[in-house]
């Protein structure tokens, strides 16, 4: 994992962290629910979820209507046009996997301290299908 993204997790949230990254908090849209706090950096393709004032997990979106697409450096050096296929290449097998069209949700792949959401409900076709999202966490 990219040194960088992962020395983020469980640390407390400040803007100064981000800009590590090349974020500005001043760019991000705070969402309050009752357990955590969301900072999504719709320009830039991320969202940092907080619990107590720590990062719990980063997403990164590639293929997501509210997002544009991350062009940031990615962690555990993936690219967002990896297929279902080229991640189990570099990655080997997930410890889980979920989704697909009896669920009526993206596949996702679960690896630790990975998740990764393919733009695809169909197993059949999954090992095309390329990355619409990535969740790092702890």
């Amino acid at each position: 994992m990219s040194d960088k993204w992962k020395s983020l997790l469980g640390s407390e949230f400040e803007p100064v962290l981000l800009q590590r990254v090349g974020l500005d908090i001043k760019n991000s849209t705070k969402v309050i629910l009752k357990d955590c706090e969301i900072y999504n950096f719709y320009d830039d393709g991320v969202s940092f979820v907080i619990i107590s004032n720590k990062i719990d997990s980063i997403d990164f979106f590639f293929r997501n209507k509210s997002f544009r697409p991350c062009q940031l450096a990615l962690p555990y050096d993936l690219d967002s046009e990896f297929s279902g296929r080229r991640l189990l290449e570099v990655l080997g097998e997930p410890l889980e996997k979920g989704g697909g069209t009896s669920a009526n949700i993206n596949i996702w792949l679960r690896w630790k301290n990975l998740q990764v959401e393919l733009d695809d409900k169909s197993w059949e076709t999954a090992k095309d299908a390329l990355v619409k999202s990535i969740t790092i966490f702890n």
